[in-house]
């Protein structure tokens, strides 16, 4: 991925996830492990379909495009900071009928960086070694846009050549909604975090629901 930081003597990260209900969330249970891609143990294997797991757990096998874009803090965003522009912000949703949480802030969907898409109030996880704030790493979302935000982070892709998205047979928008065939608690995400600063790279992780 563009952008993405390796600790000296690594250059692959493997996300393993573990498809049960897990505490804290109730969710699946991701793992973080970083490797020397040069190994020659090394090799790619399907993943495991282990037996009585919900379907909305189990990925679906997805081809990957990376886009890099540049998204902005919504419900991370300083209190003092959104006071300063709520009324900024309302005038340009008034004047071209774009909102600044739903279209121009966070961007939908799986990501590397960036900020995390909460569904609910941020939650941010505080290293175990030296007590700073982590850093989000990946999110993974039930869902690349929703009834809102489709208008911004809609692939150009997947827009269909007439009408609106939602216009489309609902396995068709699913389809490309969803690729990935995920459903984390209605709707919501799971959230990686790792810490920069400590040389073992402390890992986290976090999850919601709408």
């Amino acid at each position: 991925m563009p952008g993405l930081e390796f600790p000296d003597g690594t250059d692959l990260l493997q996300v393993l996830w573990c498809p049960f209900d897990h505490e804290p969330g109730y969710v699946p249970r991701p793992e973080v492990y970083r490797w020397d891609s040069s190994r020659s143990d090394l090799e790619a294997a399907a993943p495991a379909r282990p037996e009585g797991v919900k379907g909305d757990y189990l990925p679906n096998p997805c081809v990957l495009h990376p886009e890099r874009v540049v998204d902005y803090p919504s419900w991370d965003l300083p209190e003092g900071v959104y006071d300063a522009l709520e009324a900024r912000f309302e005038e340009v949703e008034e004047e071209t009928g774009w909102s600044y949480e739903a279209h121009l802030s966070v961007s939908d969907g799986i990501k590397v960086g960036g900020y995390p898409t909460w569904t609910q109030d941020p939650d941010w996880p505080t290293c175990p070694s030296c007590d700073r704030t982590m850093q989000h790493l990946l999110t993974v979302n039930s869902a690349e846009f929703d009834g809102a935000s489709w208008r911004t982070w809609l692939a150009v892709e997947d827009t269909p050549a007439e009408g609106e998205i939602w216009d489309l047979p609902y396995e068709e928008r699913t389809r490309i909604q969803c690729p990935h065939g995920l459903m984390l608690g209605d709707m919501g995400g799971i959230y990686l975090f790792e810490c920069p600063d400590c040389p073992d790279r402390p890992f986290a992780y976090r999850s919601d629901c709408s």
